[in-house]
């Protein structure tokens, strides 16, 4: 019993400021052509641009017959600029048109498109695409996400692509710690996918392999002071400088302390944390380590604590102290104040 084939597109248009999804839709579609012409494949890809081809060169390669494959594939990077000029824009559109059936031809556009909604109408290029028709041209919209709730969407999609698995918590994580850059977001993961091997990714090797301005490094920190091991607190410090340097440390250290006050502010008063978090812009999954960290002192010693920050700070403005050593002092002063809340 035979089944009737589904039309290939000719020509597929992927635009939106996800640019590592759309990456992958074009390295798809050149694995199918590897998959197929093998040593040939190469001969049967082409990558053309507006900076440096003109629409002739755009005509020839899709009018091109393929080597020892059914289909070439012909890749346009930026092909909006041959749309400015309205003549131009009709010659391209016609050559759209003509794209024969042994072509794909792939035009890869960075921003997204309007799509018509509302008043507003569709942008040029899919108002042509939609008199065409699906079955002629392929329209693939791949916007970045837009908060950090859907960028841990986007990762745990991503893992599934480089064949990783991810904790809640570790998505959360590298969300807060890289914000919406998808390319990042994808070299992050096949990184953190190799360091976890067969086991899931945890948010702990995202705090060990990725630098995000969450500084979970001071979360650490902190635990080896209030656990009293000093001398991995001092040790520690010193590689909190070595791999950050000192200006870096000290903002992450104000900040910090900013939000355990908060917090602990917010605990005596019965106040829900998750308010605080949003209002604040604390990661859900950062949230409880913050409330243990705020925990450990009285709302009297973070209070002197922060009066103490900005003492040092003061210090180190006037050059009469360096900021390692305003560091240093924080964790001296911190020693007696830890352990009298133990």
């Amino acid at each position: 019993m035979s089944r009737s084939k589904r039309p290939i597109p000719r020509v597929y248009i992927f635009h939106g400021d996800d640019h590592a999804t759309r990456a992958a839709y074009v390295a798809r579609l050149r694995a199918r052509l590897t998959d197929e012409g093998g040593d040939w494949a190469e001969w049967n890809y082409q990558r053309l641009s507006p900076e440096t081809h003109t629409l002739a060169d755009l005509r020839a390669a899709v009018l091109s017959v393929p080597l020892f494959v059914r289909r070439r594939l012909v890749h346009v990077v930026q092909p909006l600029e041959w749309g400015k000029d309205p003549a131009q824009r009709a010659t391209f559109l016609e050559i759209l048109a003509a794209v024969p059936a042994s072509t794909a031809c792939v035009l890869d556009i960075p921003t997204p498109l309007e799509t018509g909604r509302g008043r507003k109408p569709a942008h040029w290029l899919l108002a042509w695409a939609q008199q065409q028709g699906p079955q002629q041209v392929y329209v693939k919209a791949l916007r970045a996400p837009r908060d950090v709730d859907d960028m841990a969407r986007w990762l745990f999609k991503a893992a599934a692509e480089v064949q990783a698995r991810l904790t809640p918590d570790a998505a959360q994580a590298l969300a807060a710690a890289i914000g919406t850059d998808t390319w990042r977001g994808l070299n992050e993961m096949r990184k953190l996918a190799l360091y976890a091997g067969d086991r899931p990714i945890t948010a702990d090797d995202v705090a060990a392999l990725v630098e995000g301005d969450w500084a979970p490094d001071l979360f650490r920190w902190l635990d080896e002071v209030g656990a009293g091991r000093m001398d991995a607190a001092w040790r520690y410090l010193r590689q909190l400088l070595e791999r950050h340097g000192p200006g870096y440390v000290w903002n992450m250290v104000l900040r910090h302390f900013r939000l355990l006050l908060v917090l602990r502010d917010a605990l005596e008063q019965g106040a829900a944390l998750s308010t605080v978090a949003r209002e604040w812009r604390i990661p859900d999954f950062a949230l409880n380590r913050y409330r243990r960290q705020a925990l450990r002192f009285s709302p009297a010693a973070l209070r002197r604590l922060y009066r103490l920050l900005y003492t040092l700070e003061a210090r180190f403005r006037a050059h009469e102290i360096t900021q390692s050593e305003a560091l240093e002092a924080l964790l001296m002063a911190l020693t007696p104040t830890t352990k009298a809340q133990a």
